[in-house]
């Protein structure tokens, strides 16, 4: 299984970031056997793009902090990408607390209006997929 990771440094030993938009690397990482699948760093690279990034190594989750609209959308409805709010943790800490179902799901992005906030009294569209937390 895939994992991406928002991270300030590379490496299993890097910090999940602040929020996903300081993040100075997306690490995708393999599960089994843990270890590093590719790196990328920022550089030029937008919000947009590694949230494209996140999607085309069809990862199953991302470790994060807060995300902006943009790339939510990216991740939620166009990859169905569970977020995991991960920040301050480094990379193989949140990958074993992801996989004990200690961490919290993002479950929007910044300013949105949350779960259930249109009267539904349920999440929809992006909040269908992922894990146990989803409920």
């Amino acid at each position: 299984m895939k994992i991406a990771a928002m991270t300030e440094s590379p490496g299993l030993e890097g910090k999940i970031a602040k929020d996903f938009s300081s993040a100075g690397y997306l690490m995708i990482l393999e599960t089994e056997p843990v270890e590093v699948d590719a790196v990328y760093p920022r550089g030029e690279l937008s919000d947009c793009d590694l949230a494209g990034k996140v999607v085309e190594h069809d990862c199953e989750a991302v470790l994060c902090g807060p995300i902006e609209e943009a790339p939510f959308v990216i991740l939620a409805d166009e990859g169905c990408v569970t977020r995991y709010q991960a920040s301050g943790l480094t990379a193989g800490t949140a990958l074993r607390e992801m996989e004990a179902y200690r961490l919290s799901m993002i479950p929007d992005f910044i300013g949105g209006t949350g779960c259930g906030s249109g009267g539904e009294g349920a999440c929809a569209g992006h909040h269908d997929h992922g894990g146990a937390e989803d409920e």
